[in-house]
């Protein structure tokens, strides 16, 4: 879920982004390998059933993903 930002500049955080920006680096590498398998197995499992609530799992697995990419490199 990408928020867009308020006409004064200021976005609330998602509880996601919360979340990653109080875990230390090394767990959140740890996120990213977690999140990239997740997406590679829902992705080999939407193939198979094409059922509609696997690409749900797969969107947030991408937007975690993203998230967790933004804050390493806010950390960088």
């Amino acid at each position: 879920m990408i928020l867009k930002k308020k006409k004064d500049g200021y976005q609330p955080q998602t509880k996601i982004q919360k979340r990653i920006s109080k875990l230390p680096t090394p767990e959140l590498i740890g996120w990213v390998e977690a999140s990239l398998f997740a997406i590679g197995r829902d992705t080999f499992a939407w193939q198979k059933s094409n059922e509609s609530v696997l690409l749900d799992e797969l969107e947030m697995g991408a937007e975690a993903l993203l998230e967790i990419m933004r804050e390493l490199k806010r950390r960088s």
